[in-house]
């Protein structure tokens, strides 16, 4: 299972990196917007920071300082993200840290991780490979915060009410024996891996929470001002010492973490540094 990471700038309408201090449930959710990409809706999770809000701090201006309009009505700022996107491959994005708050399920989001999925038709049916790396996710993150598959995975539905994701709920298309016996189905994938199969762990360092310590080991570790060797070192730790590490990302082999001084990036391969 590869995880790419892509986490979101902080910002208070889609990362306002409120502690996430306990993890009860997983939440699944459906994208709602037929065909878009995992990269679609992480770069719309990411343009969200760029809102303006009026006075009231409930609608969007222009930069000149006029309402944003669609058919006339004025537009409603908004407060959405995910922890993850799985796109129509089976891609996973992971958008926040796994001890930050999501903007995605509502009263849930304090106990709550979330995973907006991807679908390529209206009906909100995930391709096989969407659904697979579903699967995957759900059961390393059951395992990883010992959860229950059949309880502690739940439905925005559940939630609120809301016909997300659409394909698990029921609809005027579909009654709610079909659809739950659709979830049902799903939930027990997870479980039978997780009993009798081996529970895929990330290949990258995309789900590790953050932040956490290193220390460094390599005798003259440069800084860089952004993740990736083709960035300018903007200093260099010599002597080794121990640093926190608020946010990783890689970058083709590498994995880069960001210092909580904020100074730059430096890289946290195990030739350069030791987890502690």
């Amino acid at each position: 299972m590869k995880i790419t990471d892509a986490l979101l700038t902080p910002n208070r309408f889609s990362r306002p990196q409120i502690p996430l201090k306990s993890v009860k449930k997983i939440a699944v959710h459906y994208i709602g917007s037929a065909g878009s990409t995992a990269k679609n809706n992480r770069d719309y999770f990411e343009g969200l920071k760029d809102q303006i809000p009026d006075k009231t701090g409930k609608y969007c201006l222009n930069k000149d300082g006029t309402y944003m309009l669609y058919k006339g009505q004025r537009i409603a700022l908004r407060w959405v993200s995910s922890h993850f996107i799985i796109g129509l491959s089976g891609e996973i994005v992971q958008c926040l840290p796994l001890n930050e708050w999501s903007y995605c399920t509502n009263q849930a989001n304090g106990y709550s991780i979330s995973i907006e999925c991807c679908h390529p038709d209206a009906n909100g049916k995930f391709t096989a490979a969407t659904e697979q790396s579903l699967v995957e996710l759900c059961a390393y993150l059951c395992k990883k915060y010992n959860l229950d598959p059949i309880k502690d995975i739940i439905r925005h539905y559940d939630v609120t009410g809301k016909q997300c994701p659409l394909w698990f709920v029921p609809t005027k298309y579909q009654s709610e024996a079909v659809a739950n016996a659709r979830w049902s189905a799903f939930k027990q994938r997870v479980a039978y891996i997780m009993s009798f199969g081996e529970v895929d762990k990330p290949s990258n360092n995309a789900v590790s929470d953050v932040p956490f310590k290193v220390r460094i080991i390599d005798e003259a570790l440069n800084i860089r001002c952004a993740a990736g060797v083709a960035n300018k070192a903007i200093d260099v730790i010599r002597g080794g010492g121990v640093y926190t590490i608020v946010e990783v990302v890689q970058v083709g082999s590498a994995t880069w973490g960001r210092l909580k001084s904020g100074i730059g990036w430096i890289n946290i391969g195990e030739k350069y540094v030791k987890k502690i």
